[in-house]
């Protein structure tokens, strides 16, 4: 399928409209700057109120019935972005310094319509903690396993009784404890996980798939077509159906409480496991029907991954993980991973396997406490949900995360998020990673200190994207996509939402082509950088940009930043009915831009270029950018509807080009289409401003 993705990337004319929109509650920030920026648009016969576009006119030529409504909110009103993104990322900053993990599940699941807030009214842990309390039961570990089999219609012979009940007498009873609190509370995560999938049990066993499952993320990463002709077809059109059928019917709200519930037990687990004092060396392993039970102590201990596991508590030691922490399918819905400490290896050489933090029809959870590990996995890994929810929590040392695709934070059909809380990091990927929304999908990367490199590998040429064969089609780091079907099968399916927030540190951000807050197909890319000093490399549909009824969004906060994209359609910039809205908040910063940036629209694209404060140097050749919009075609419907290019730059003593004499310090200006001949001069809009504005 990521042939096919790389495919579909190809750059086709819609038509959209705009019309005036309500006036938007904006931050202090946006209302200092609210008079320049009005004077601005004045220029052109523009308010801010009506840099939009006509929604109903957009649904017209392209609506997509699994469009979110996070989408919907901000490409209604680009001037919330700049109000909304600090809010969102602190909020993502704020879980993750926490150790919530369910905090973080809700980050994300908040922008698919479909969060789930236990705890709001109540202590949700307090049933199977009063359970735990309960000094009339003998060992915890073994009643709670027992409950556990009575609940799901289980039976233990009593081989297997005598044996759980000899091996968990001798497990220190801190660690004892915190595993029965997460037997007691899961079935109530599995009937939860049940009702979310009980609509759809008869589809699948009538699907004539051996594995539903494997079947659909083997369709995800197919790099080049095993079939021909109408095979290829039918095998298409089925594992399409049955996907549309799961979004469709999947109840989401179940599913996503049964995650938030796990990820509740298993921080309360994580807490309690943080809290004890230092215990002995230990060993216990139990297989269930539901996947292996595996406690372990201080040693360096190897974990392979021919077994599903249900849990794993090791408390130290440099280890070697092949599994753990991820569930596949119905027969292991549920599975948790918690490392305290060492310099351990997660190692998954498989493709399509998925591994370390993925939900795959359940829940994958792993949190690692201490220690500077790798992480090293090929597809569906490190914080992947696929119809379900998958979260790796990394909390000290210096981690390097290695991927293919749909990794790192990636959400398709479900939630993924990857949170790390220090050390100076690496991520790498290829494609659908670090921040990756599919349809019905968020994925969340979020990394709270250090100096960060985040790369989209572009010197492999594995998925050769549709606008260079030199490059590969990234969709990484900040990055939202959605399937068009317009000009194939009629099925089109709009994306979801990508976010990728770093609080602090000097990072490096690299990519080739869609990444670093892009948009594709309905789909919402952010990624927002709080502080440091930050460098962004990319090609083309990169660095707040996007394409086909899209959002992309660019929040640096902070830093002498440098910017660099050589292709086209980068630096906030819009193209077809889509929004790319770049914000740079402070520091010296450096634009390397191309054609198309710079508050650039085109084909009644809006793109929004705003650099708050700092002396800027802006490297650019003639074009449309520095505010400018091309329409391109004439004579059709896109003649009536708005193409808007907008920069503004309201503090510092900035440089331009001096072949563009237009663009100077406390200077305002307006920018013809680039089709002088057939001037299109009410709705082909360019607007520059370089101000010095006070603000707070």
């Amino acid at each position: 399928m990521l042939r096919k993705i790389a495919l579909a990337i190809i750059v086709l004319a819609i038509t959209a409209a705009a019309v005036p929109a309500q006036a938007s509650r904006n931050d202090d920030l946006t209302g200092a700057a609210a008079p320049t920026i009005r004077q601005a648009l004045a220029q052109v016969g523009l308010t801010m109120e009506g840099c939009t576009f006509d929604l109903s006119d957009r649904d017209f030529y392209g609506g997509d019935r699994y469009r979110l409504r996070f989408f919907d909110t901000l490409i209604a009103d680009p001037w919330k972005i700049p109000a909304y993104t600090p809010i969102i990322r602190e909020g993502a900053f704020a879980a993750a310094k926490e150790g919530s993990l369910s905090k973080l599940v809700q980050a994300a699941q908040t922008r698919l319509n479909g969060a789930v807030r236990l705890g709001l009214t109540g202590d949700v842990m307090e049933p199977y903690t009063t359970k735990l309390a309960d000094t009339a039961v003998g060992n915890h570990l073994v009643a709670s396993i027992k409950a556990l089999y009575a609940a799901e219609g289980k039976t233990m012979d009593a081989s297997e009784a005598t044996y759980f009940a000899e091996r968990a007498a001798v497990l220190p009873k801190e660690v004892s404890d915190a595993a029965a609190l997460y037997f007691y509370a899961l079935p109530d995560v599995l009937a939860y996980h049940d009702a979310a999938f009980d609509p759809v049990r008869t589809k699948l066993q009538m699907a004539q798939l051996d594995d539903p499952a494997r079947e659909l993320l083997k369709w995800m990463t197919e790099e080049e077509d095993t079939l021909q002709g109408s095979a290829a077809i039918k095998r298409d059109v089925q594992l399409s159906s049955l996907s549309e059928y799961l979004m469709d019917n999947v109840d989401w709200g179940y599913l996503n409480t049964g995650a938030t519930l796990l990820a509740l037990v298993t921080e309360k687990v994580h807490n309690m496991l943080k809290a004890a004092q230092p215990v002995a060396d230990y060993e216990f392993t139990f297989d269930t029907p539901w996947g292996m039970v595996a406690l372990n102590g201080n040693a360096a201990n190897s974990y392979g991954g021919s077994l599903p596991y249900l849990l794993i508590i090791d408390s130290g030691g440099d280890d070697a993980y092949q599994g753990g922490g991820v569930s596949y399918g119905f027969g292991n819905p549920a599975s948790v991973l918690i490392d305290m400490s060492g310099n351990d290896a997660y190692t998954c050489e498989t493709p399509k396997e998925p591994c370390f933090g993925a939900g795959v029809f359940g829940y994958g959870m792993l949190i690692d406490c201490a220690g500077d590990d790798t992480y090293s996995a090929q597809d569906f890994a490190m914080g992947c949900g696929v119809f379900g929810t998958g979260v790796l929590l990394d909390e000290g040392g210096i981690d390097h995360y290695s991927a293919i695709s749909n990794c790192e934070g990636a959400g398709v059909f479900g939630t993924g998020v990857l949170a790390d809380a220090s050390g100076n990091d690496t991520y790498d990927c290829y494609a659908l990673s670090q921040g990756y929304g599919y349809t019905m999908g968020a994925g969340l990367l979020v990394d709270l200190a250090g100096d960060d490199k985040y790369t989209a590998n572009d010197t492999d040429i594995r998925y050769p994207s549709a606008q260079s064969k030199d490059h590969n089609s990234s969709l990484a780091q900040g990055c939202g996509f959605g399937r068009r079907g317009d000009y194939s099968t009629g099925h089109s399916w709009a994306g979801g939402v990508g976010m990728l927030f770093d609080a602090a540190g000097n990072d490096a951000y690299s990519c080739a082509i869609f990444g670093q807050g892009c948009g594709y197909w309905y789909g919402t890319g952010i990624l927002a950088d709080a502080a440091g000093n930050d460098s962004y490399h990319g090609h083309w549909y990169v660095q707040a940009s996007a394409a086909h009824f899209a959002l992309g969004v660019l929040d640096d906060a902070a830093g002498d930043d440098h910017y660099f994209a050589d292709m086209n359609m980068a630096i906030g910039a819009g193209h077809d009915f889509s929004l790319g809205f770049l914000v740079d908040r402070a520091g010296k910063d450096v634009y390397e831009a191309p054609n198309l940036s710079l508050g650039g629209g085109n084909a009644n694209g809006i793109g929004i270029f705003w650099d708050m404060r700092g002396d800027d140097a802006y490297k650019v050749a003639p074009g449309t950018n520095l505010g400018r919009a091309n329409i391109g075609s004439r004579g059709g419907l896109r003649d009536l509807f708005l193409n808007l290019g907008l920069f503004i730059d309201t503090g510092g003593n900035d440089t331009y080009p001096p072949e563009l004499a237009f663009a100077a310090n406390n200077k305002m200006w307006t920018q013809r289409g680039t089709d002088e001949t057939n001037p299109l001069p009410l709705v082909e809009l360019g607007v520059g401003v370089d101000a010095e504005v006070a603000l707070p």
